[in-house]
């Protein structure tokens, strides 16, 4: 009995073993699967030039270095845009210091998170006779209300010493393929507009007369939901520094070898080919306090946010470990 009860127990002993070295093995390789899925990552944005860098990022496999999956989905208007960002279909979008004001006034908890290179030009019609900024006192332009682009024409008229409510003539056209029609056909004396719009004008013989950055504006931003900031935070954090290499690989790699990439995220026209040319991009950071304050100052005029918002509320700092 001794030794039969001995052998069962050696039994015992060596199942007991085998089944866990099997278990070891099996656990490791779940670990490893974990670690090794890529986080998704949904960005919303409108063909514009500041969504370069991103679209870089996946072109030149940078999101995979940083376990990233880049999923960016282009929308044809900001409507469609901001109802998936609120449905929760999208982690983030490519906006603007206005829209993030918008948001957090609708109490959809929005947070800034980096800057971008978006800019707007400042043309006139071709047979306007307007070559310089200081010309365009009682001229007409085509704009979309209590938007990002109203904002940066005040800031434009302001920095000229032009007063936005007298000084000019607005009037209000929400689409900017109609403005850009409209100033192709002489029909309004001023057009302010983003790339590749921008582009199409001056090509068939519009003016230029500045840009927003020109002028010491940069209101274009990428922005989180803070929900996809609680849950996705660290992810993020490396979205920033994949978005800060490609933008070190552009900045230092002649245009010619990405020109392609650039054509087809901001949707200049294919004969642009070889002759596309864009200003060094800066590397993602939080923007300016005075520049937020100052555009909340305009928001709030414009009864399109709360007196309460505050710069602290807009924003949510993903280049510190705190």
């Amino acid at each position: 009995m001794k030794k039969i009860i001995s052998i069962v127990l050696v039994l015992i002993m060596i199942l007991t073993g085998c089944t866990a070295k099997t278990e070891e093995p099996k656990k490791e390789a779940e670990n490893n699967q974990s670690a090794n899925e890529k986080t998704v990552i949904k960005l919303g944005m409108m063909s514009s030039s500041d969504v370069i860098p991103f679209v870089v990022m996946n072109e030149k496999k940078i999101a995979d270095k940083y376990n990233l999956q880049l999923d960016l989905q282009v929308f044809t208007s900001a409507k469609d845009r901001d109802a998936a960002f609120q449905a929760g279909e999208l982690d983030g979008v490519l906006t603007d210091y206005i829209g993030v004001a918008m948001y957090q006034n609708s109490k959809f908890d929005v947070k800034i998170t980096g800057i971008t290179d978006g800019d707007f030009l400042l043309m006139a019609g071709k047979n306007k006779g307007i070559t310089d900024i200081s010309q365009i006192k009682g001229k007409s332009i085509a704009i979309s209300e209590n938007t990002l682009i109203d904002y940066t024409f005040d800031y434009i008229l302001k920095s000229n010493n032009m007063d936005p409510k007298i000084d000019v003539v607005k009037e209000i056209v929400p689409r900017i393929p109609d403005r850009l029609e409209l100033l192709r056909n002489d029909k309004i004396d001023l057009g302010l507009m983003p790339e590749p719009f921008a582009t199409l004008a001056l090509k068939d013989g519009a003016v230029l007369l500045g840009s927003a950055n020109e002028f010491g504006l940069y209101p274009a931003v990428s922005a989180f939901s803070q929900k996809a900031l609680n849950e996705k935070k660290d992810a993020i954090r490396n979205l920033y520094k994949g978005y800060n290499e490609a933008v070190d690989y552009m900045n230092s790699t002649d245009i010619r070898e990405y020109e392609k990439t650039i054509i087809e995220a901001v949707g200049y026209p294919e004969e642009m080919l070889g002759k596309i040319e864009i200003k060094p991009f800066r590397t993602s950071t939080l923007p300016p306090k005075e520049a937020i304050e100052e555009a909340l100052v305009w928001a709030r005029d414009k009864g399109l946010c709360s007196s309460e918002l505050t710069y602290e509320q807009m924003v949510f700092d993903v280049y510190t470990n705190n």
